[in-house]
């Protein structure tokens, strides 16, 4: 099991390593990308900031995911600080014994990530304005 809220840029292969199993059969991972756009409005970058415990909030989303049947491993980064179109800003990897378990897996780790974890996002508009979302 890995959880990590860093600044420091993060890697698809270091993540998935991490949940490398003799008894599975797939490792998915997802990576969530700073994109240029959102609802229409270009987007330059993002400015992502974290709770306290963020961190602690992660791990044990990522240890509920690892308790499922058939899943052996489980782990999931998010990026803080100031991130660039193209740069990674989450990524998950989930190990399982079939594909269908590990996508399953992933995907429920993704959606519980971005629901759970206390980390917002100020987005920087091509007018050089911004804007923040995922506020409570």
């Amino acid at each position: 099991m890995y959880a990590r809220i860093t600044e420091e840029p993060l890697s698809v292969a270091d993540v998935a390593a991490r949940v490398g199993d003799d008894r599975s059969g797939a490792v998915v991972t997802f990576t969530g990308v700073v994109r240029n756009h959102d609802a229409g409005q270009p987007v330059t970058a993002i400015d992502y900031s974290a709770h306290p415990q963020a961190e602690a909030i992660l791990a044990g989303l990522v240890e509920e995911c690892a308790q499922r049947d058939g899943v052996h491993g489980a782990a999931a980064a998010h990026r803080v600080g100031h991130l660039e179109v193209g740069d990674l800003a989450m990524v998950v990897a989930v190990s399982a014994e079939h594909r269908g378990e590990a996508f399953a897996a992933a995907s429920d780790l993704v959606d519980a990530v971005k629901a759970g974890v206390p980390v917002w996002k100020c987005q920087w508009l091509a007018d050089g304005s911004h804007e923040w979302s995922g506020l409570p």
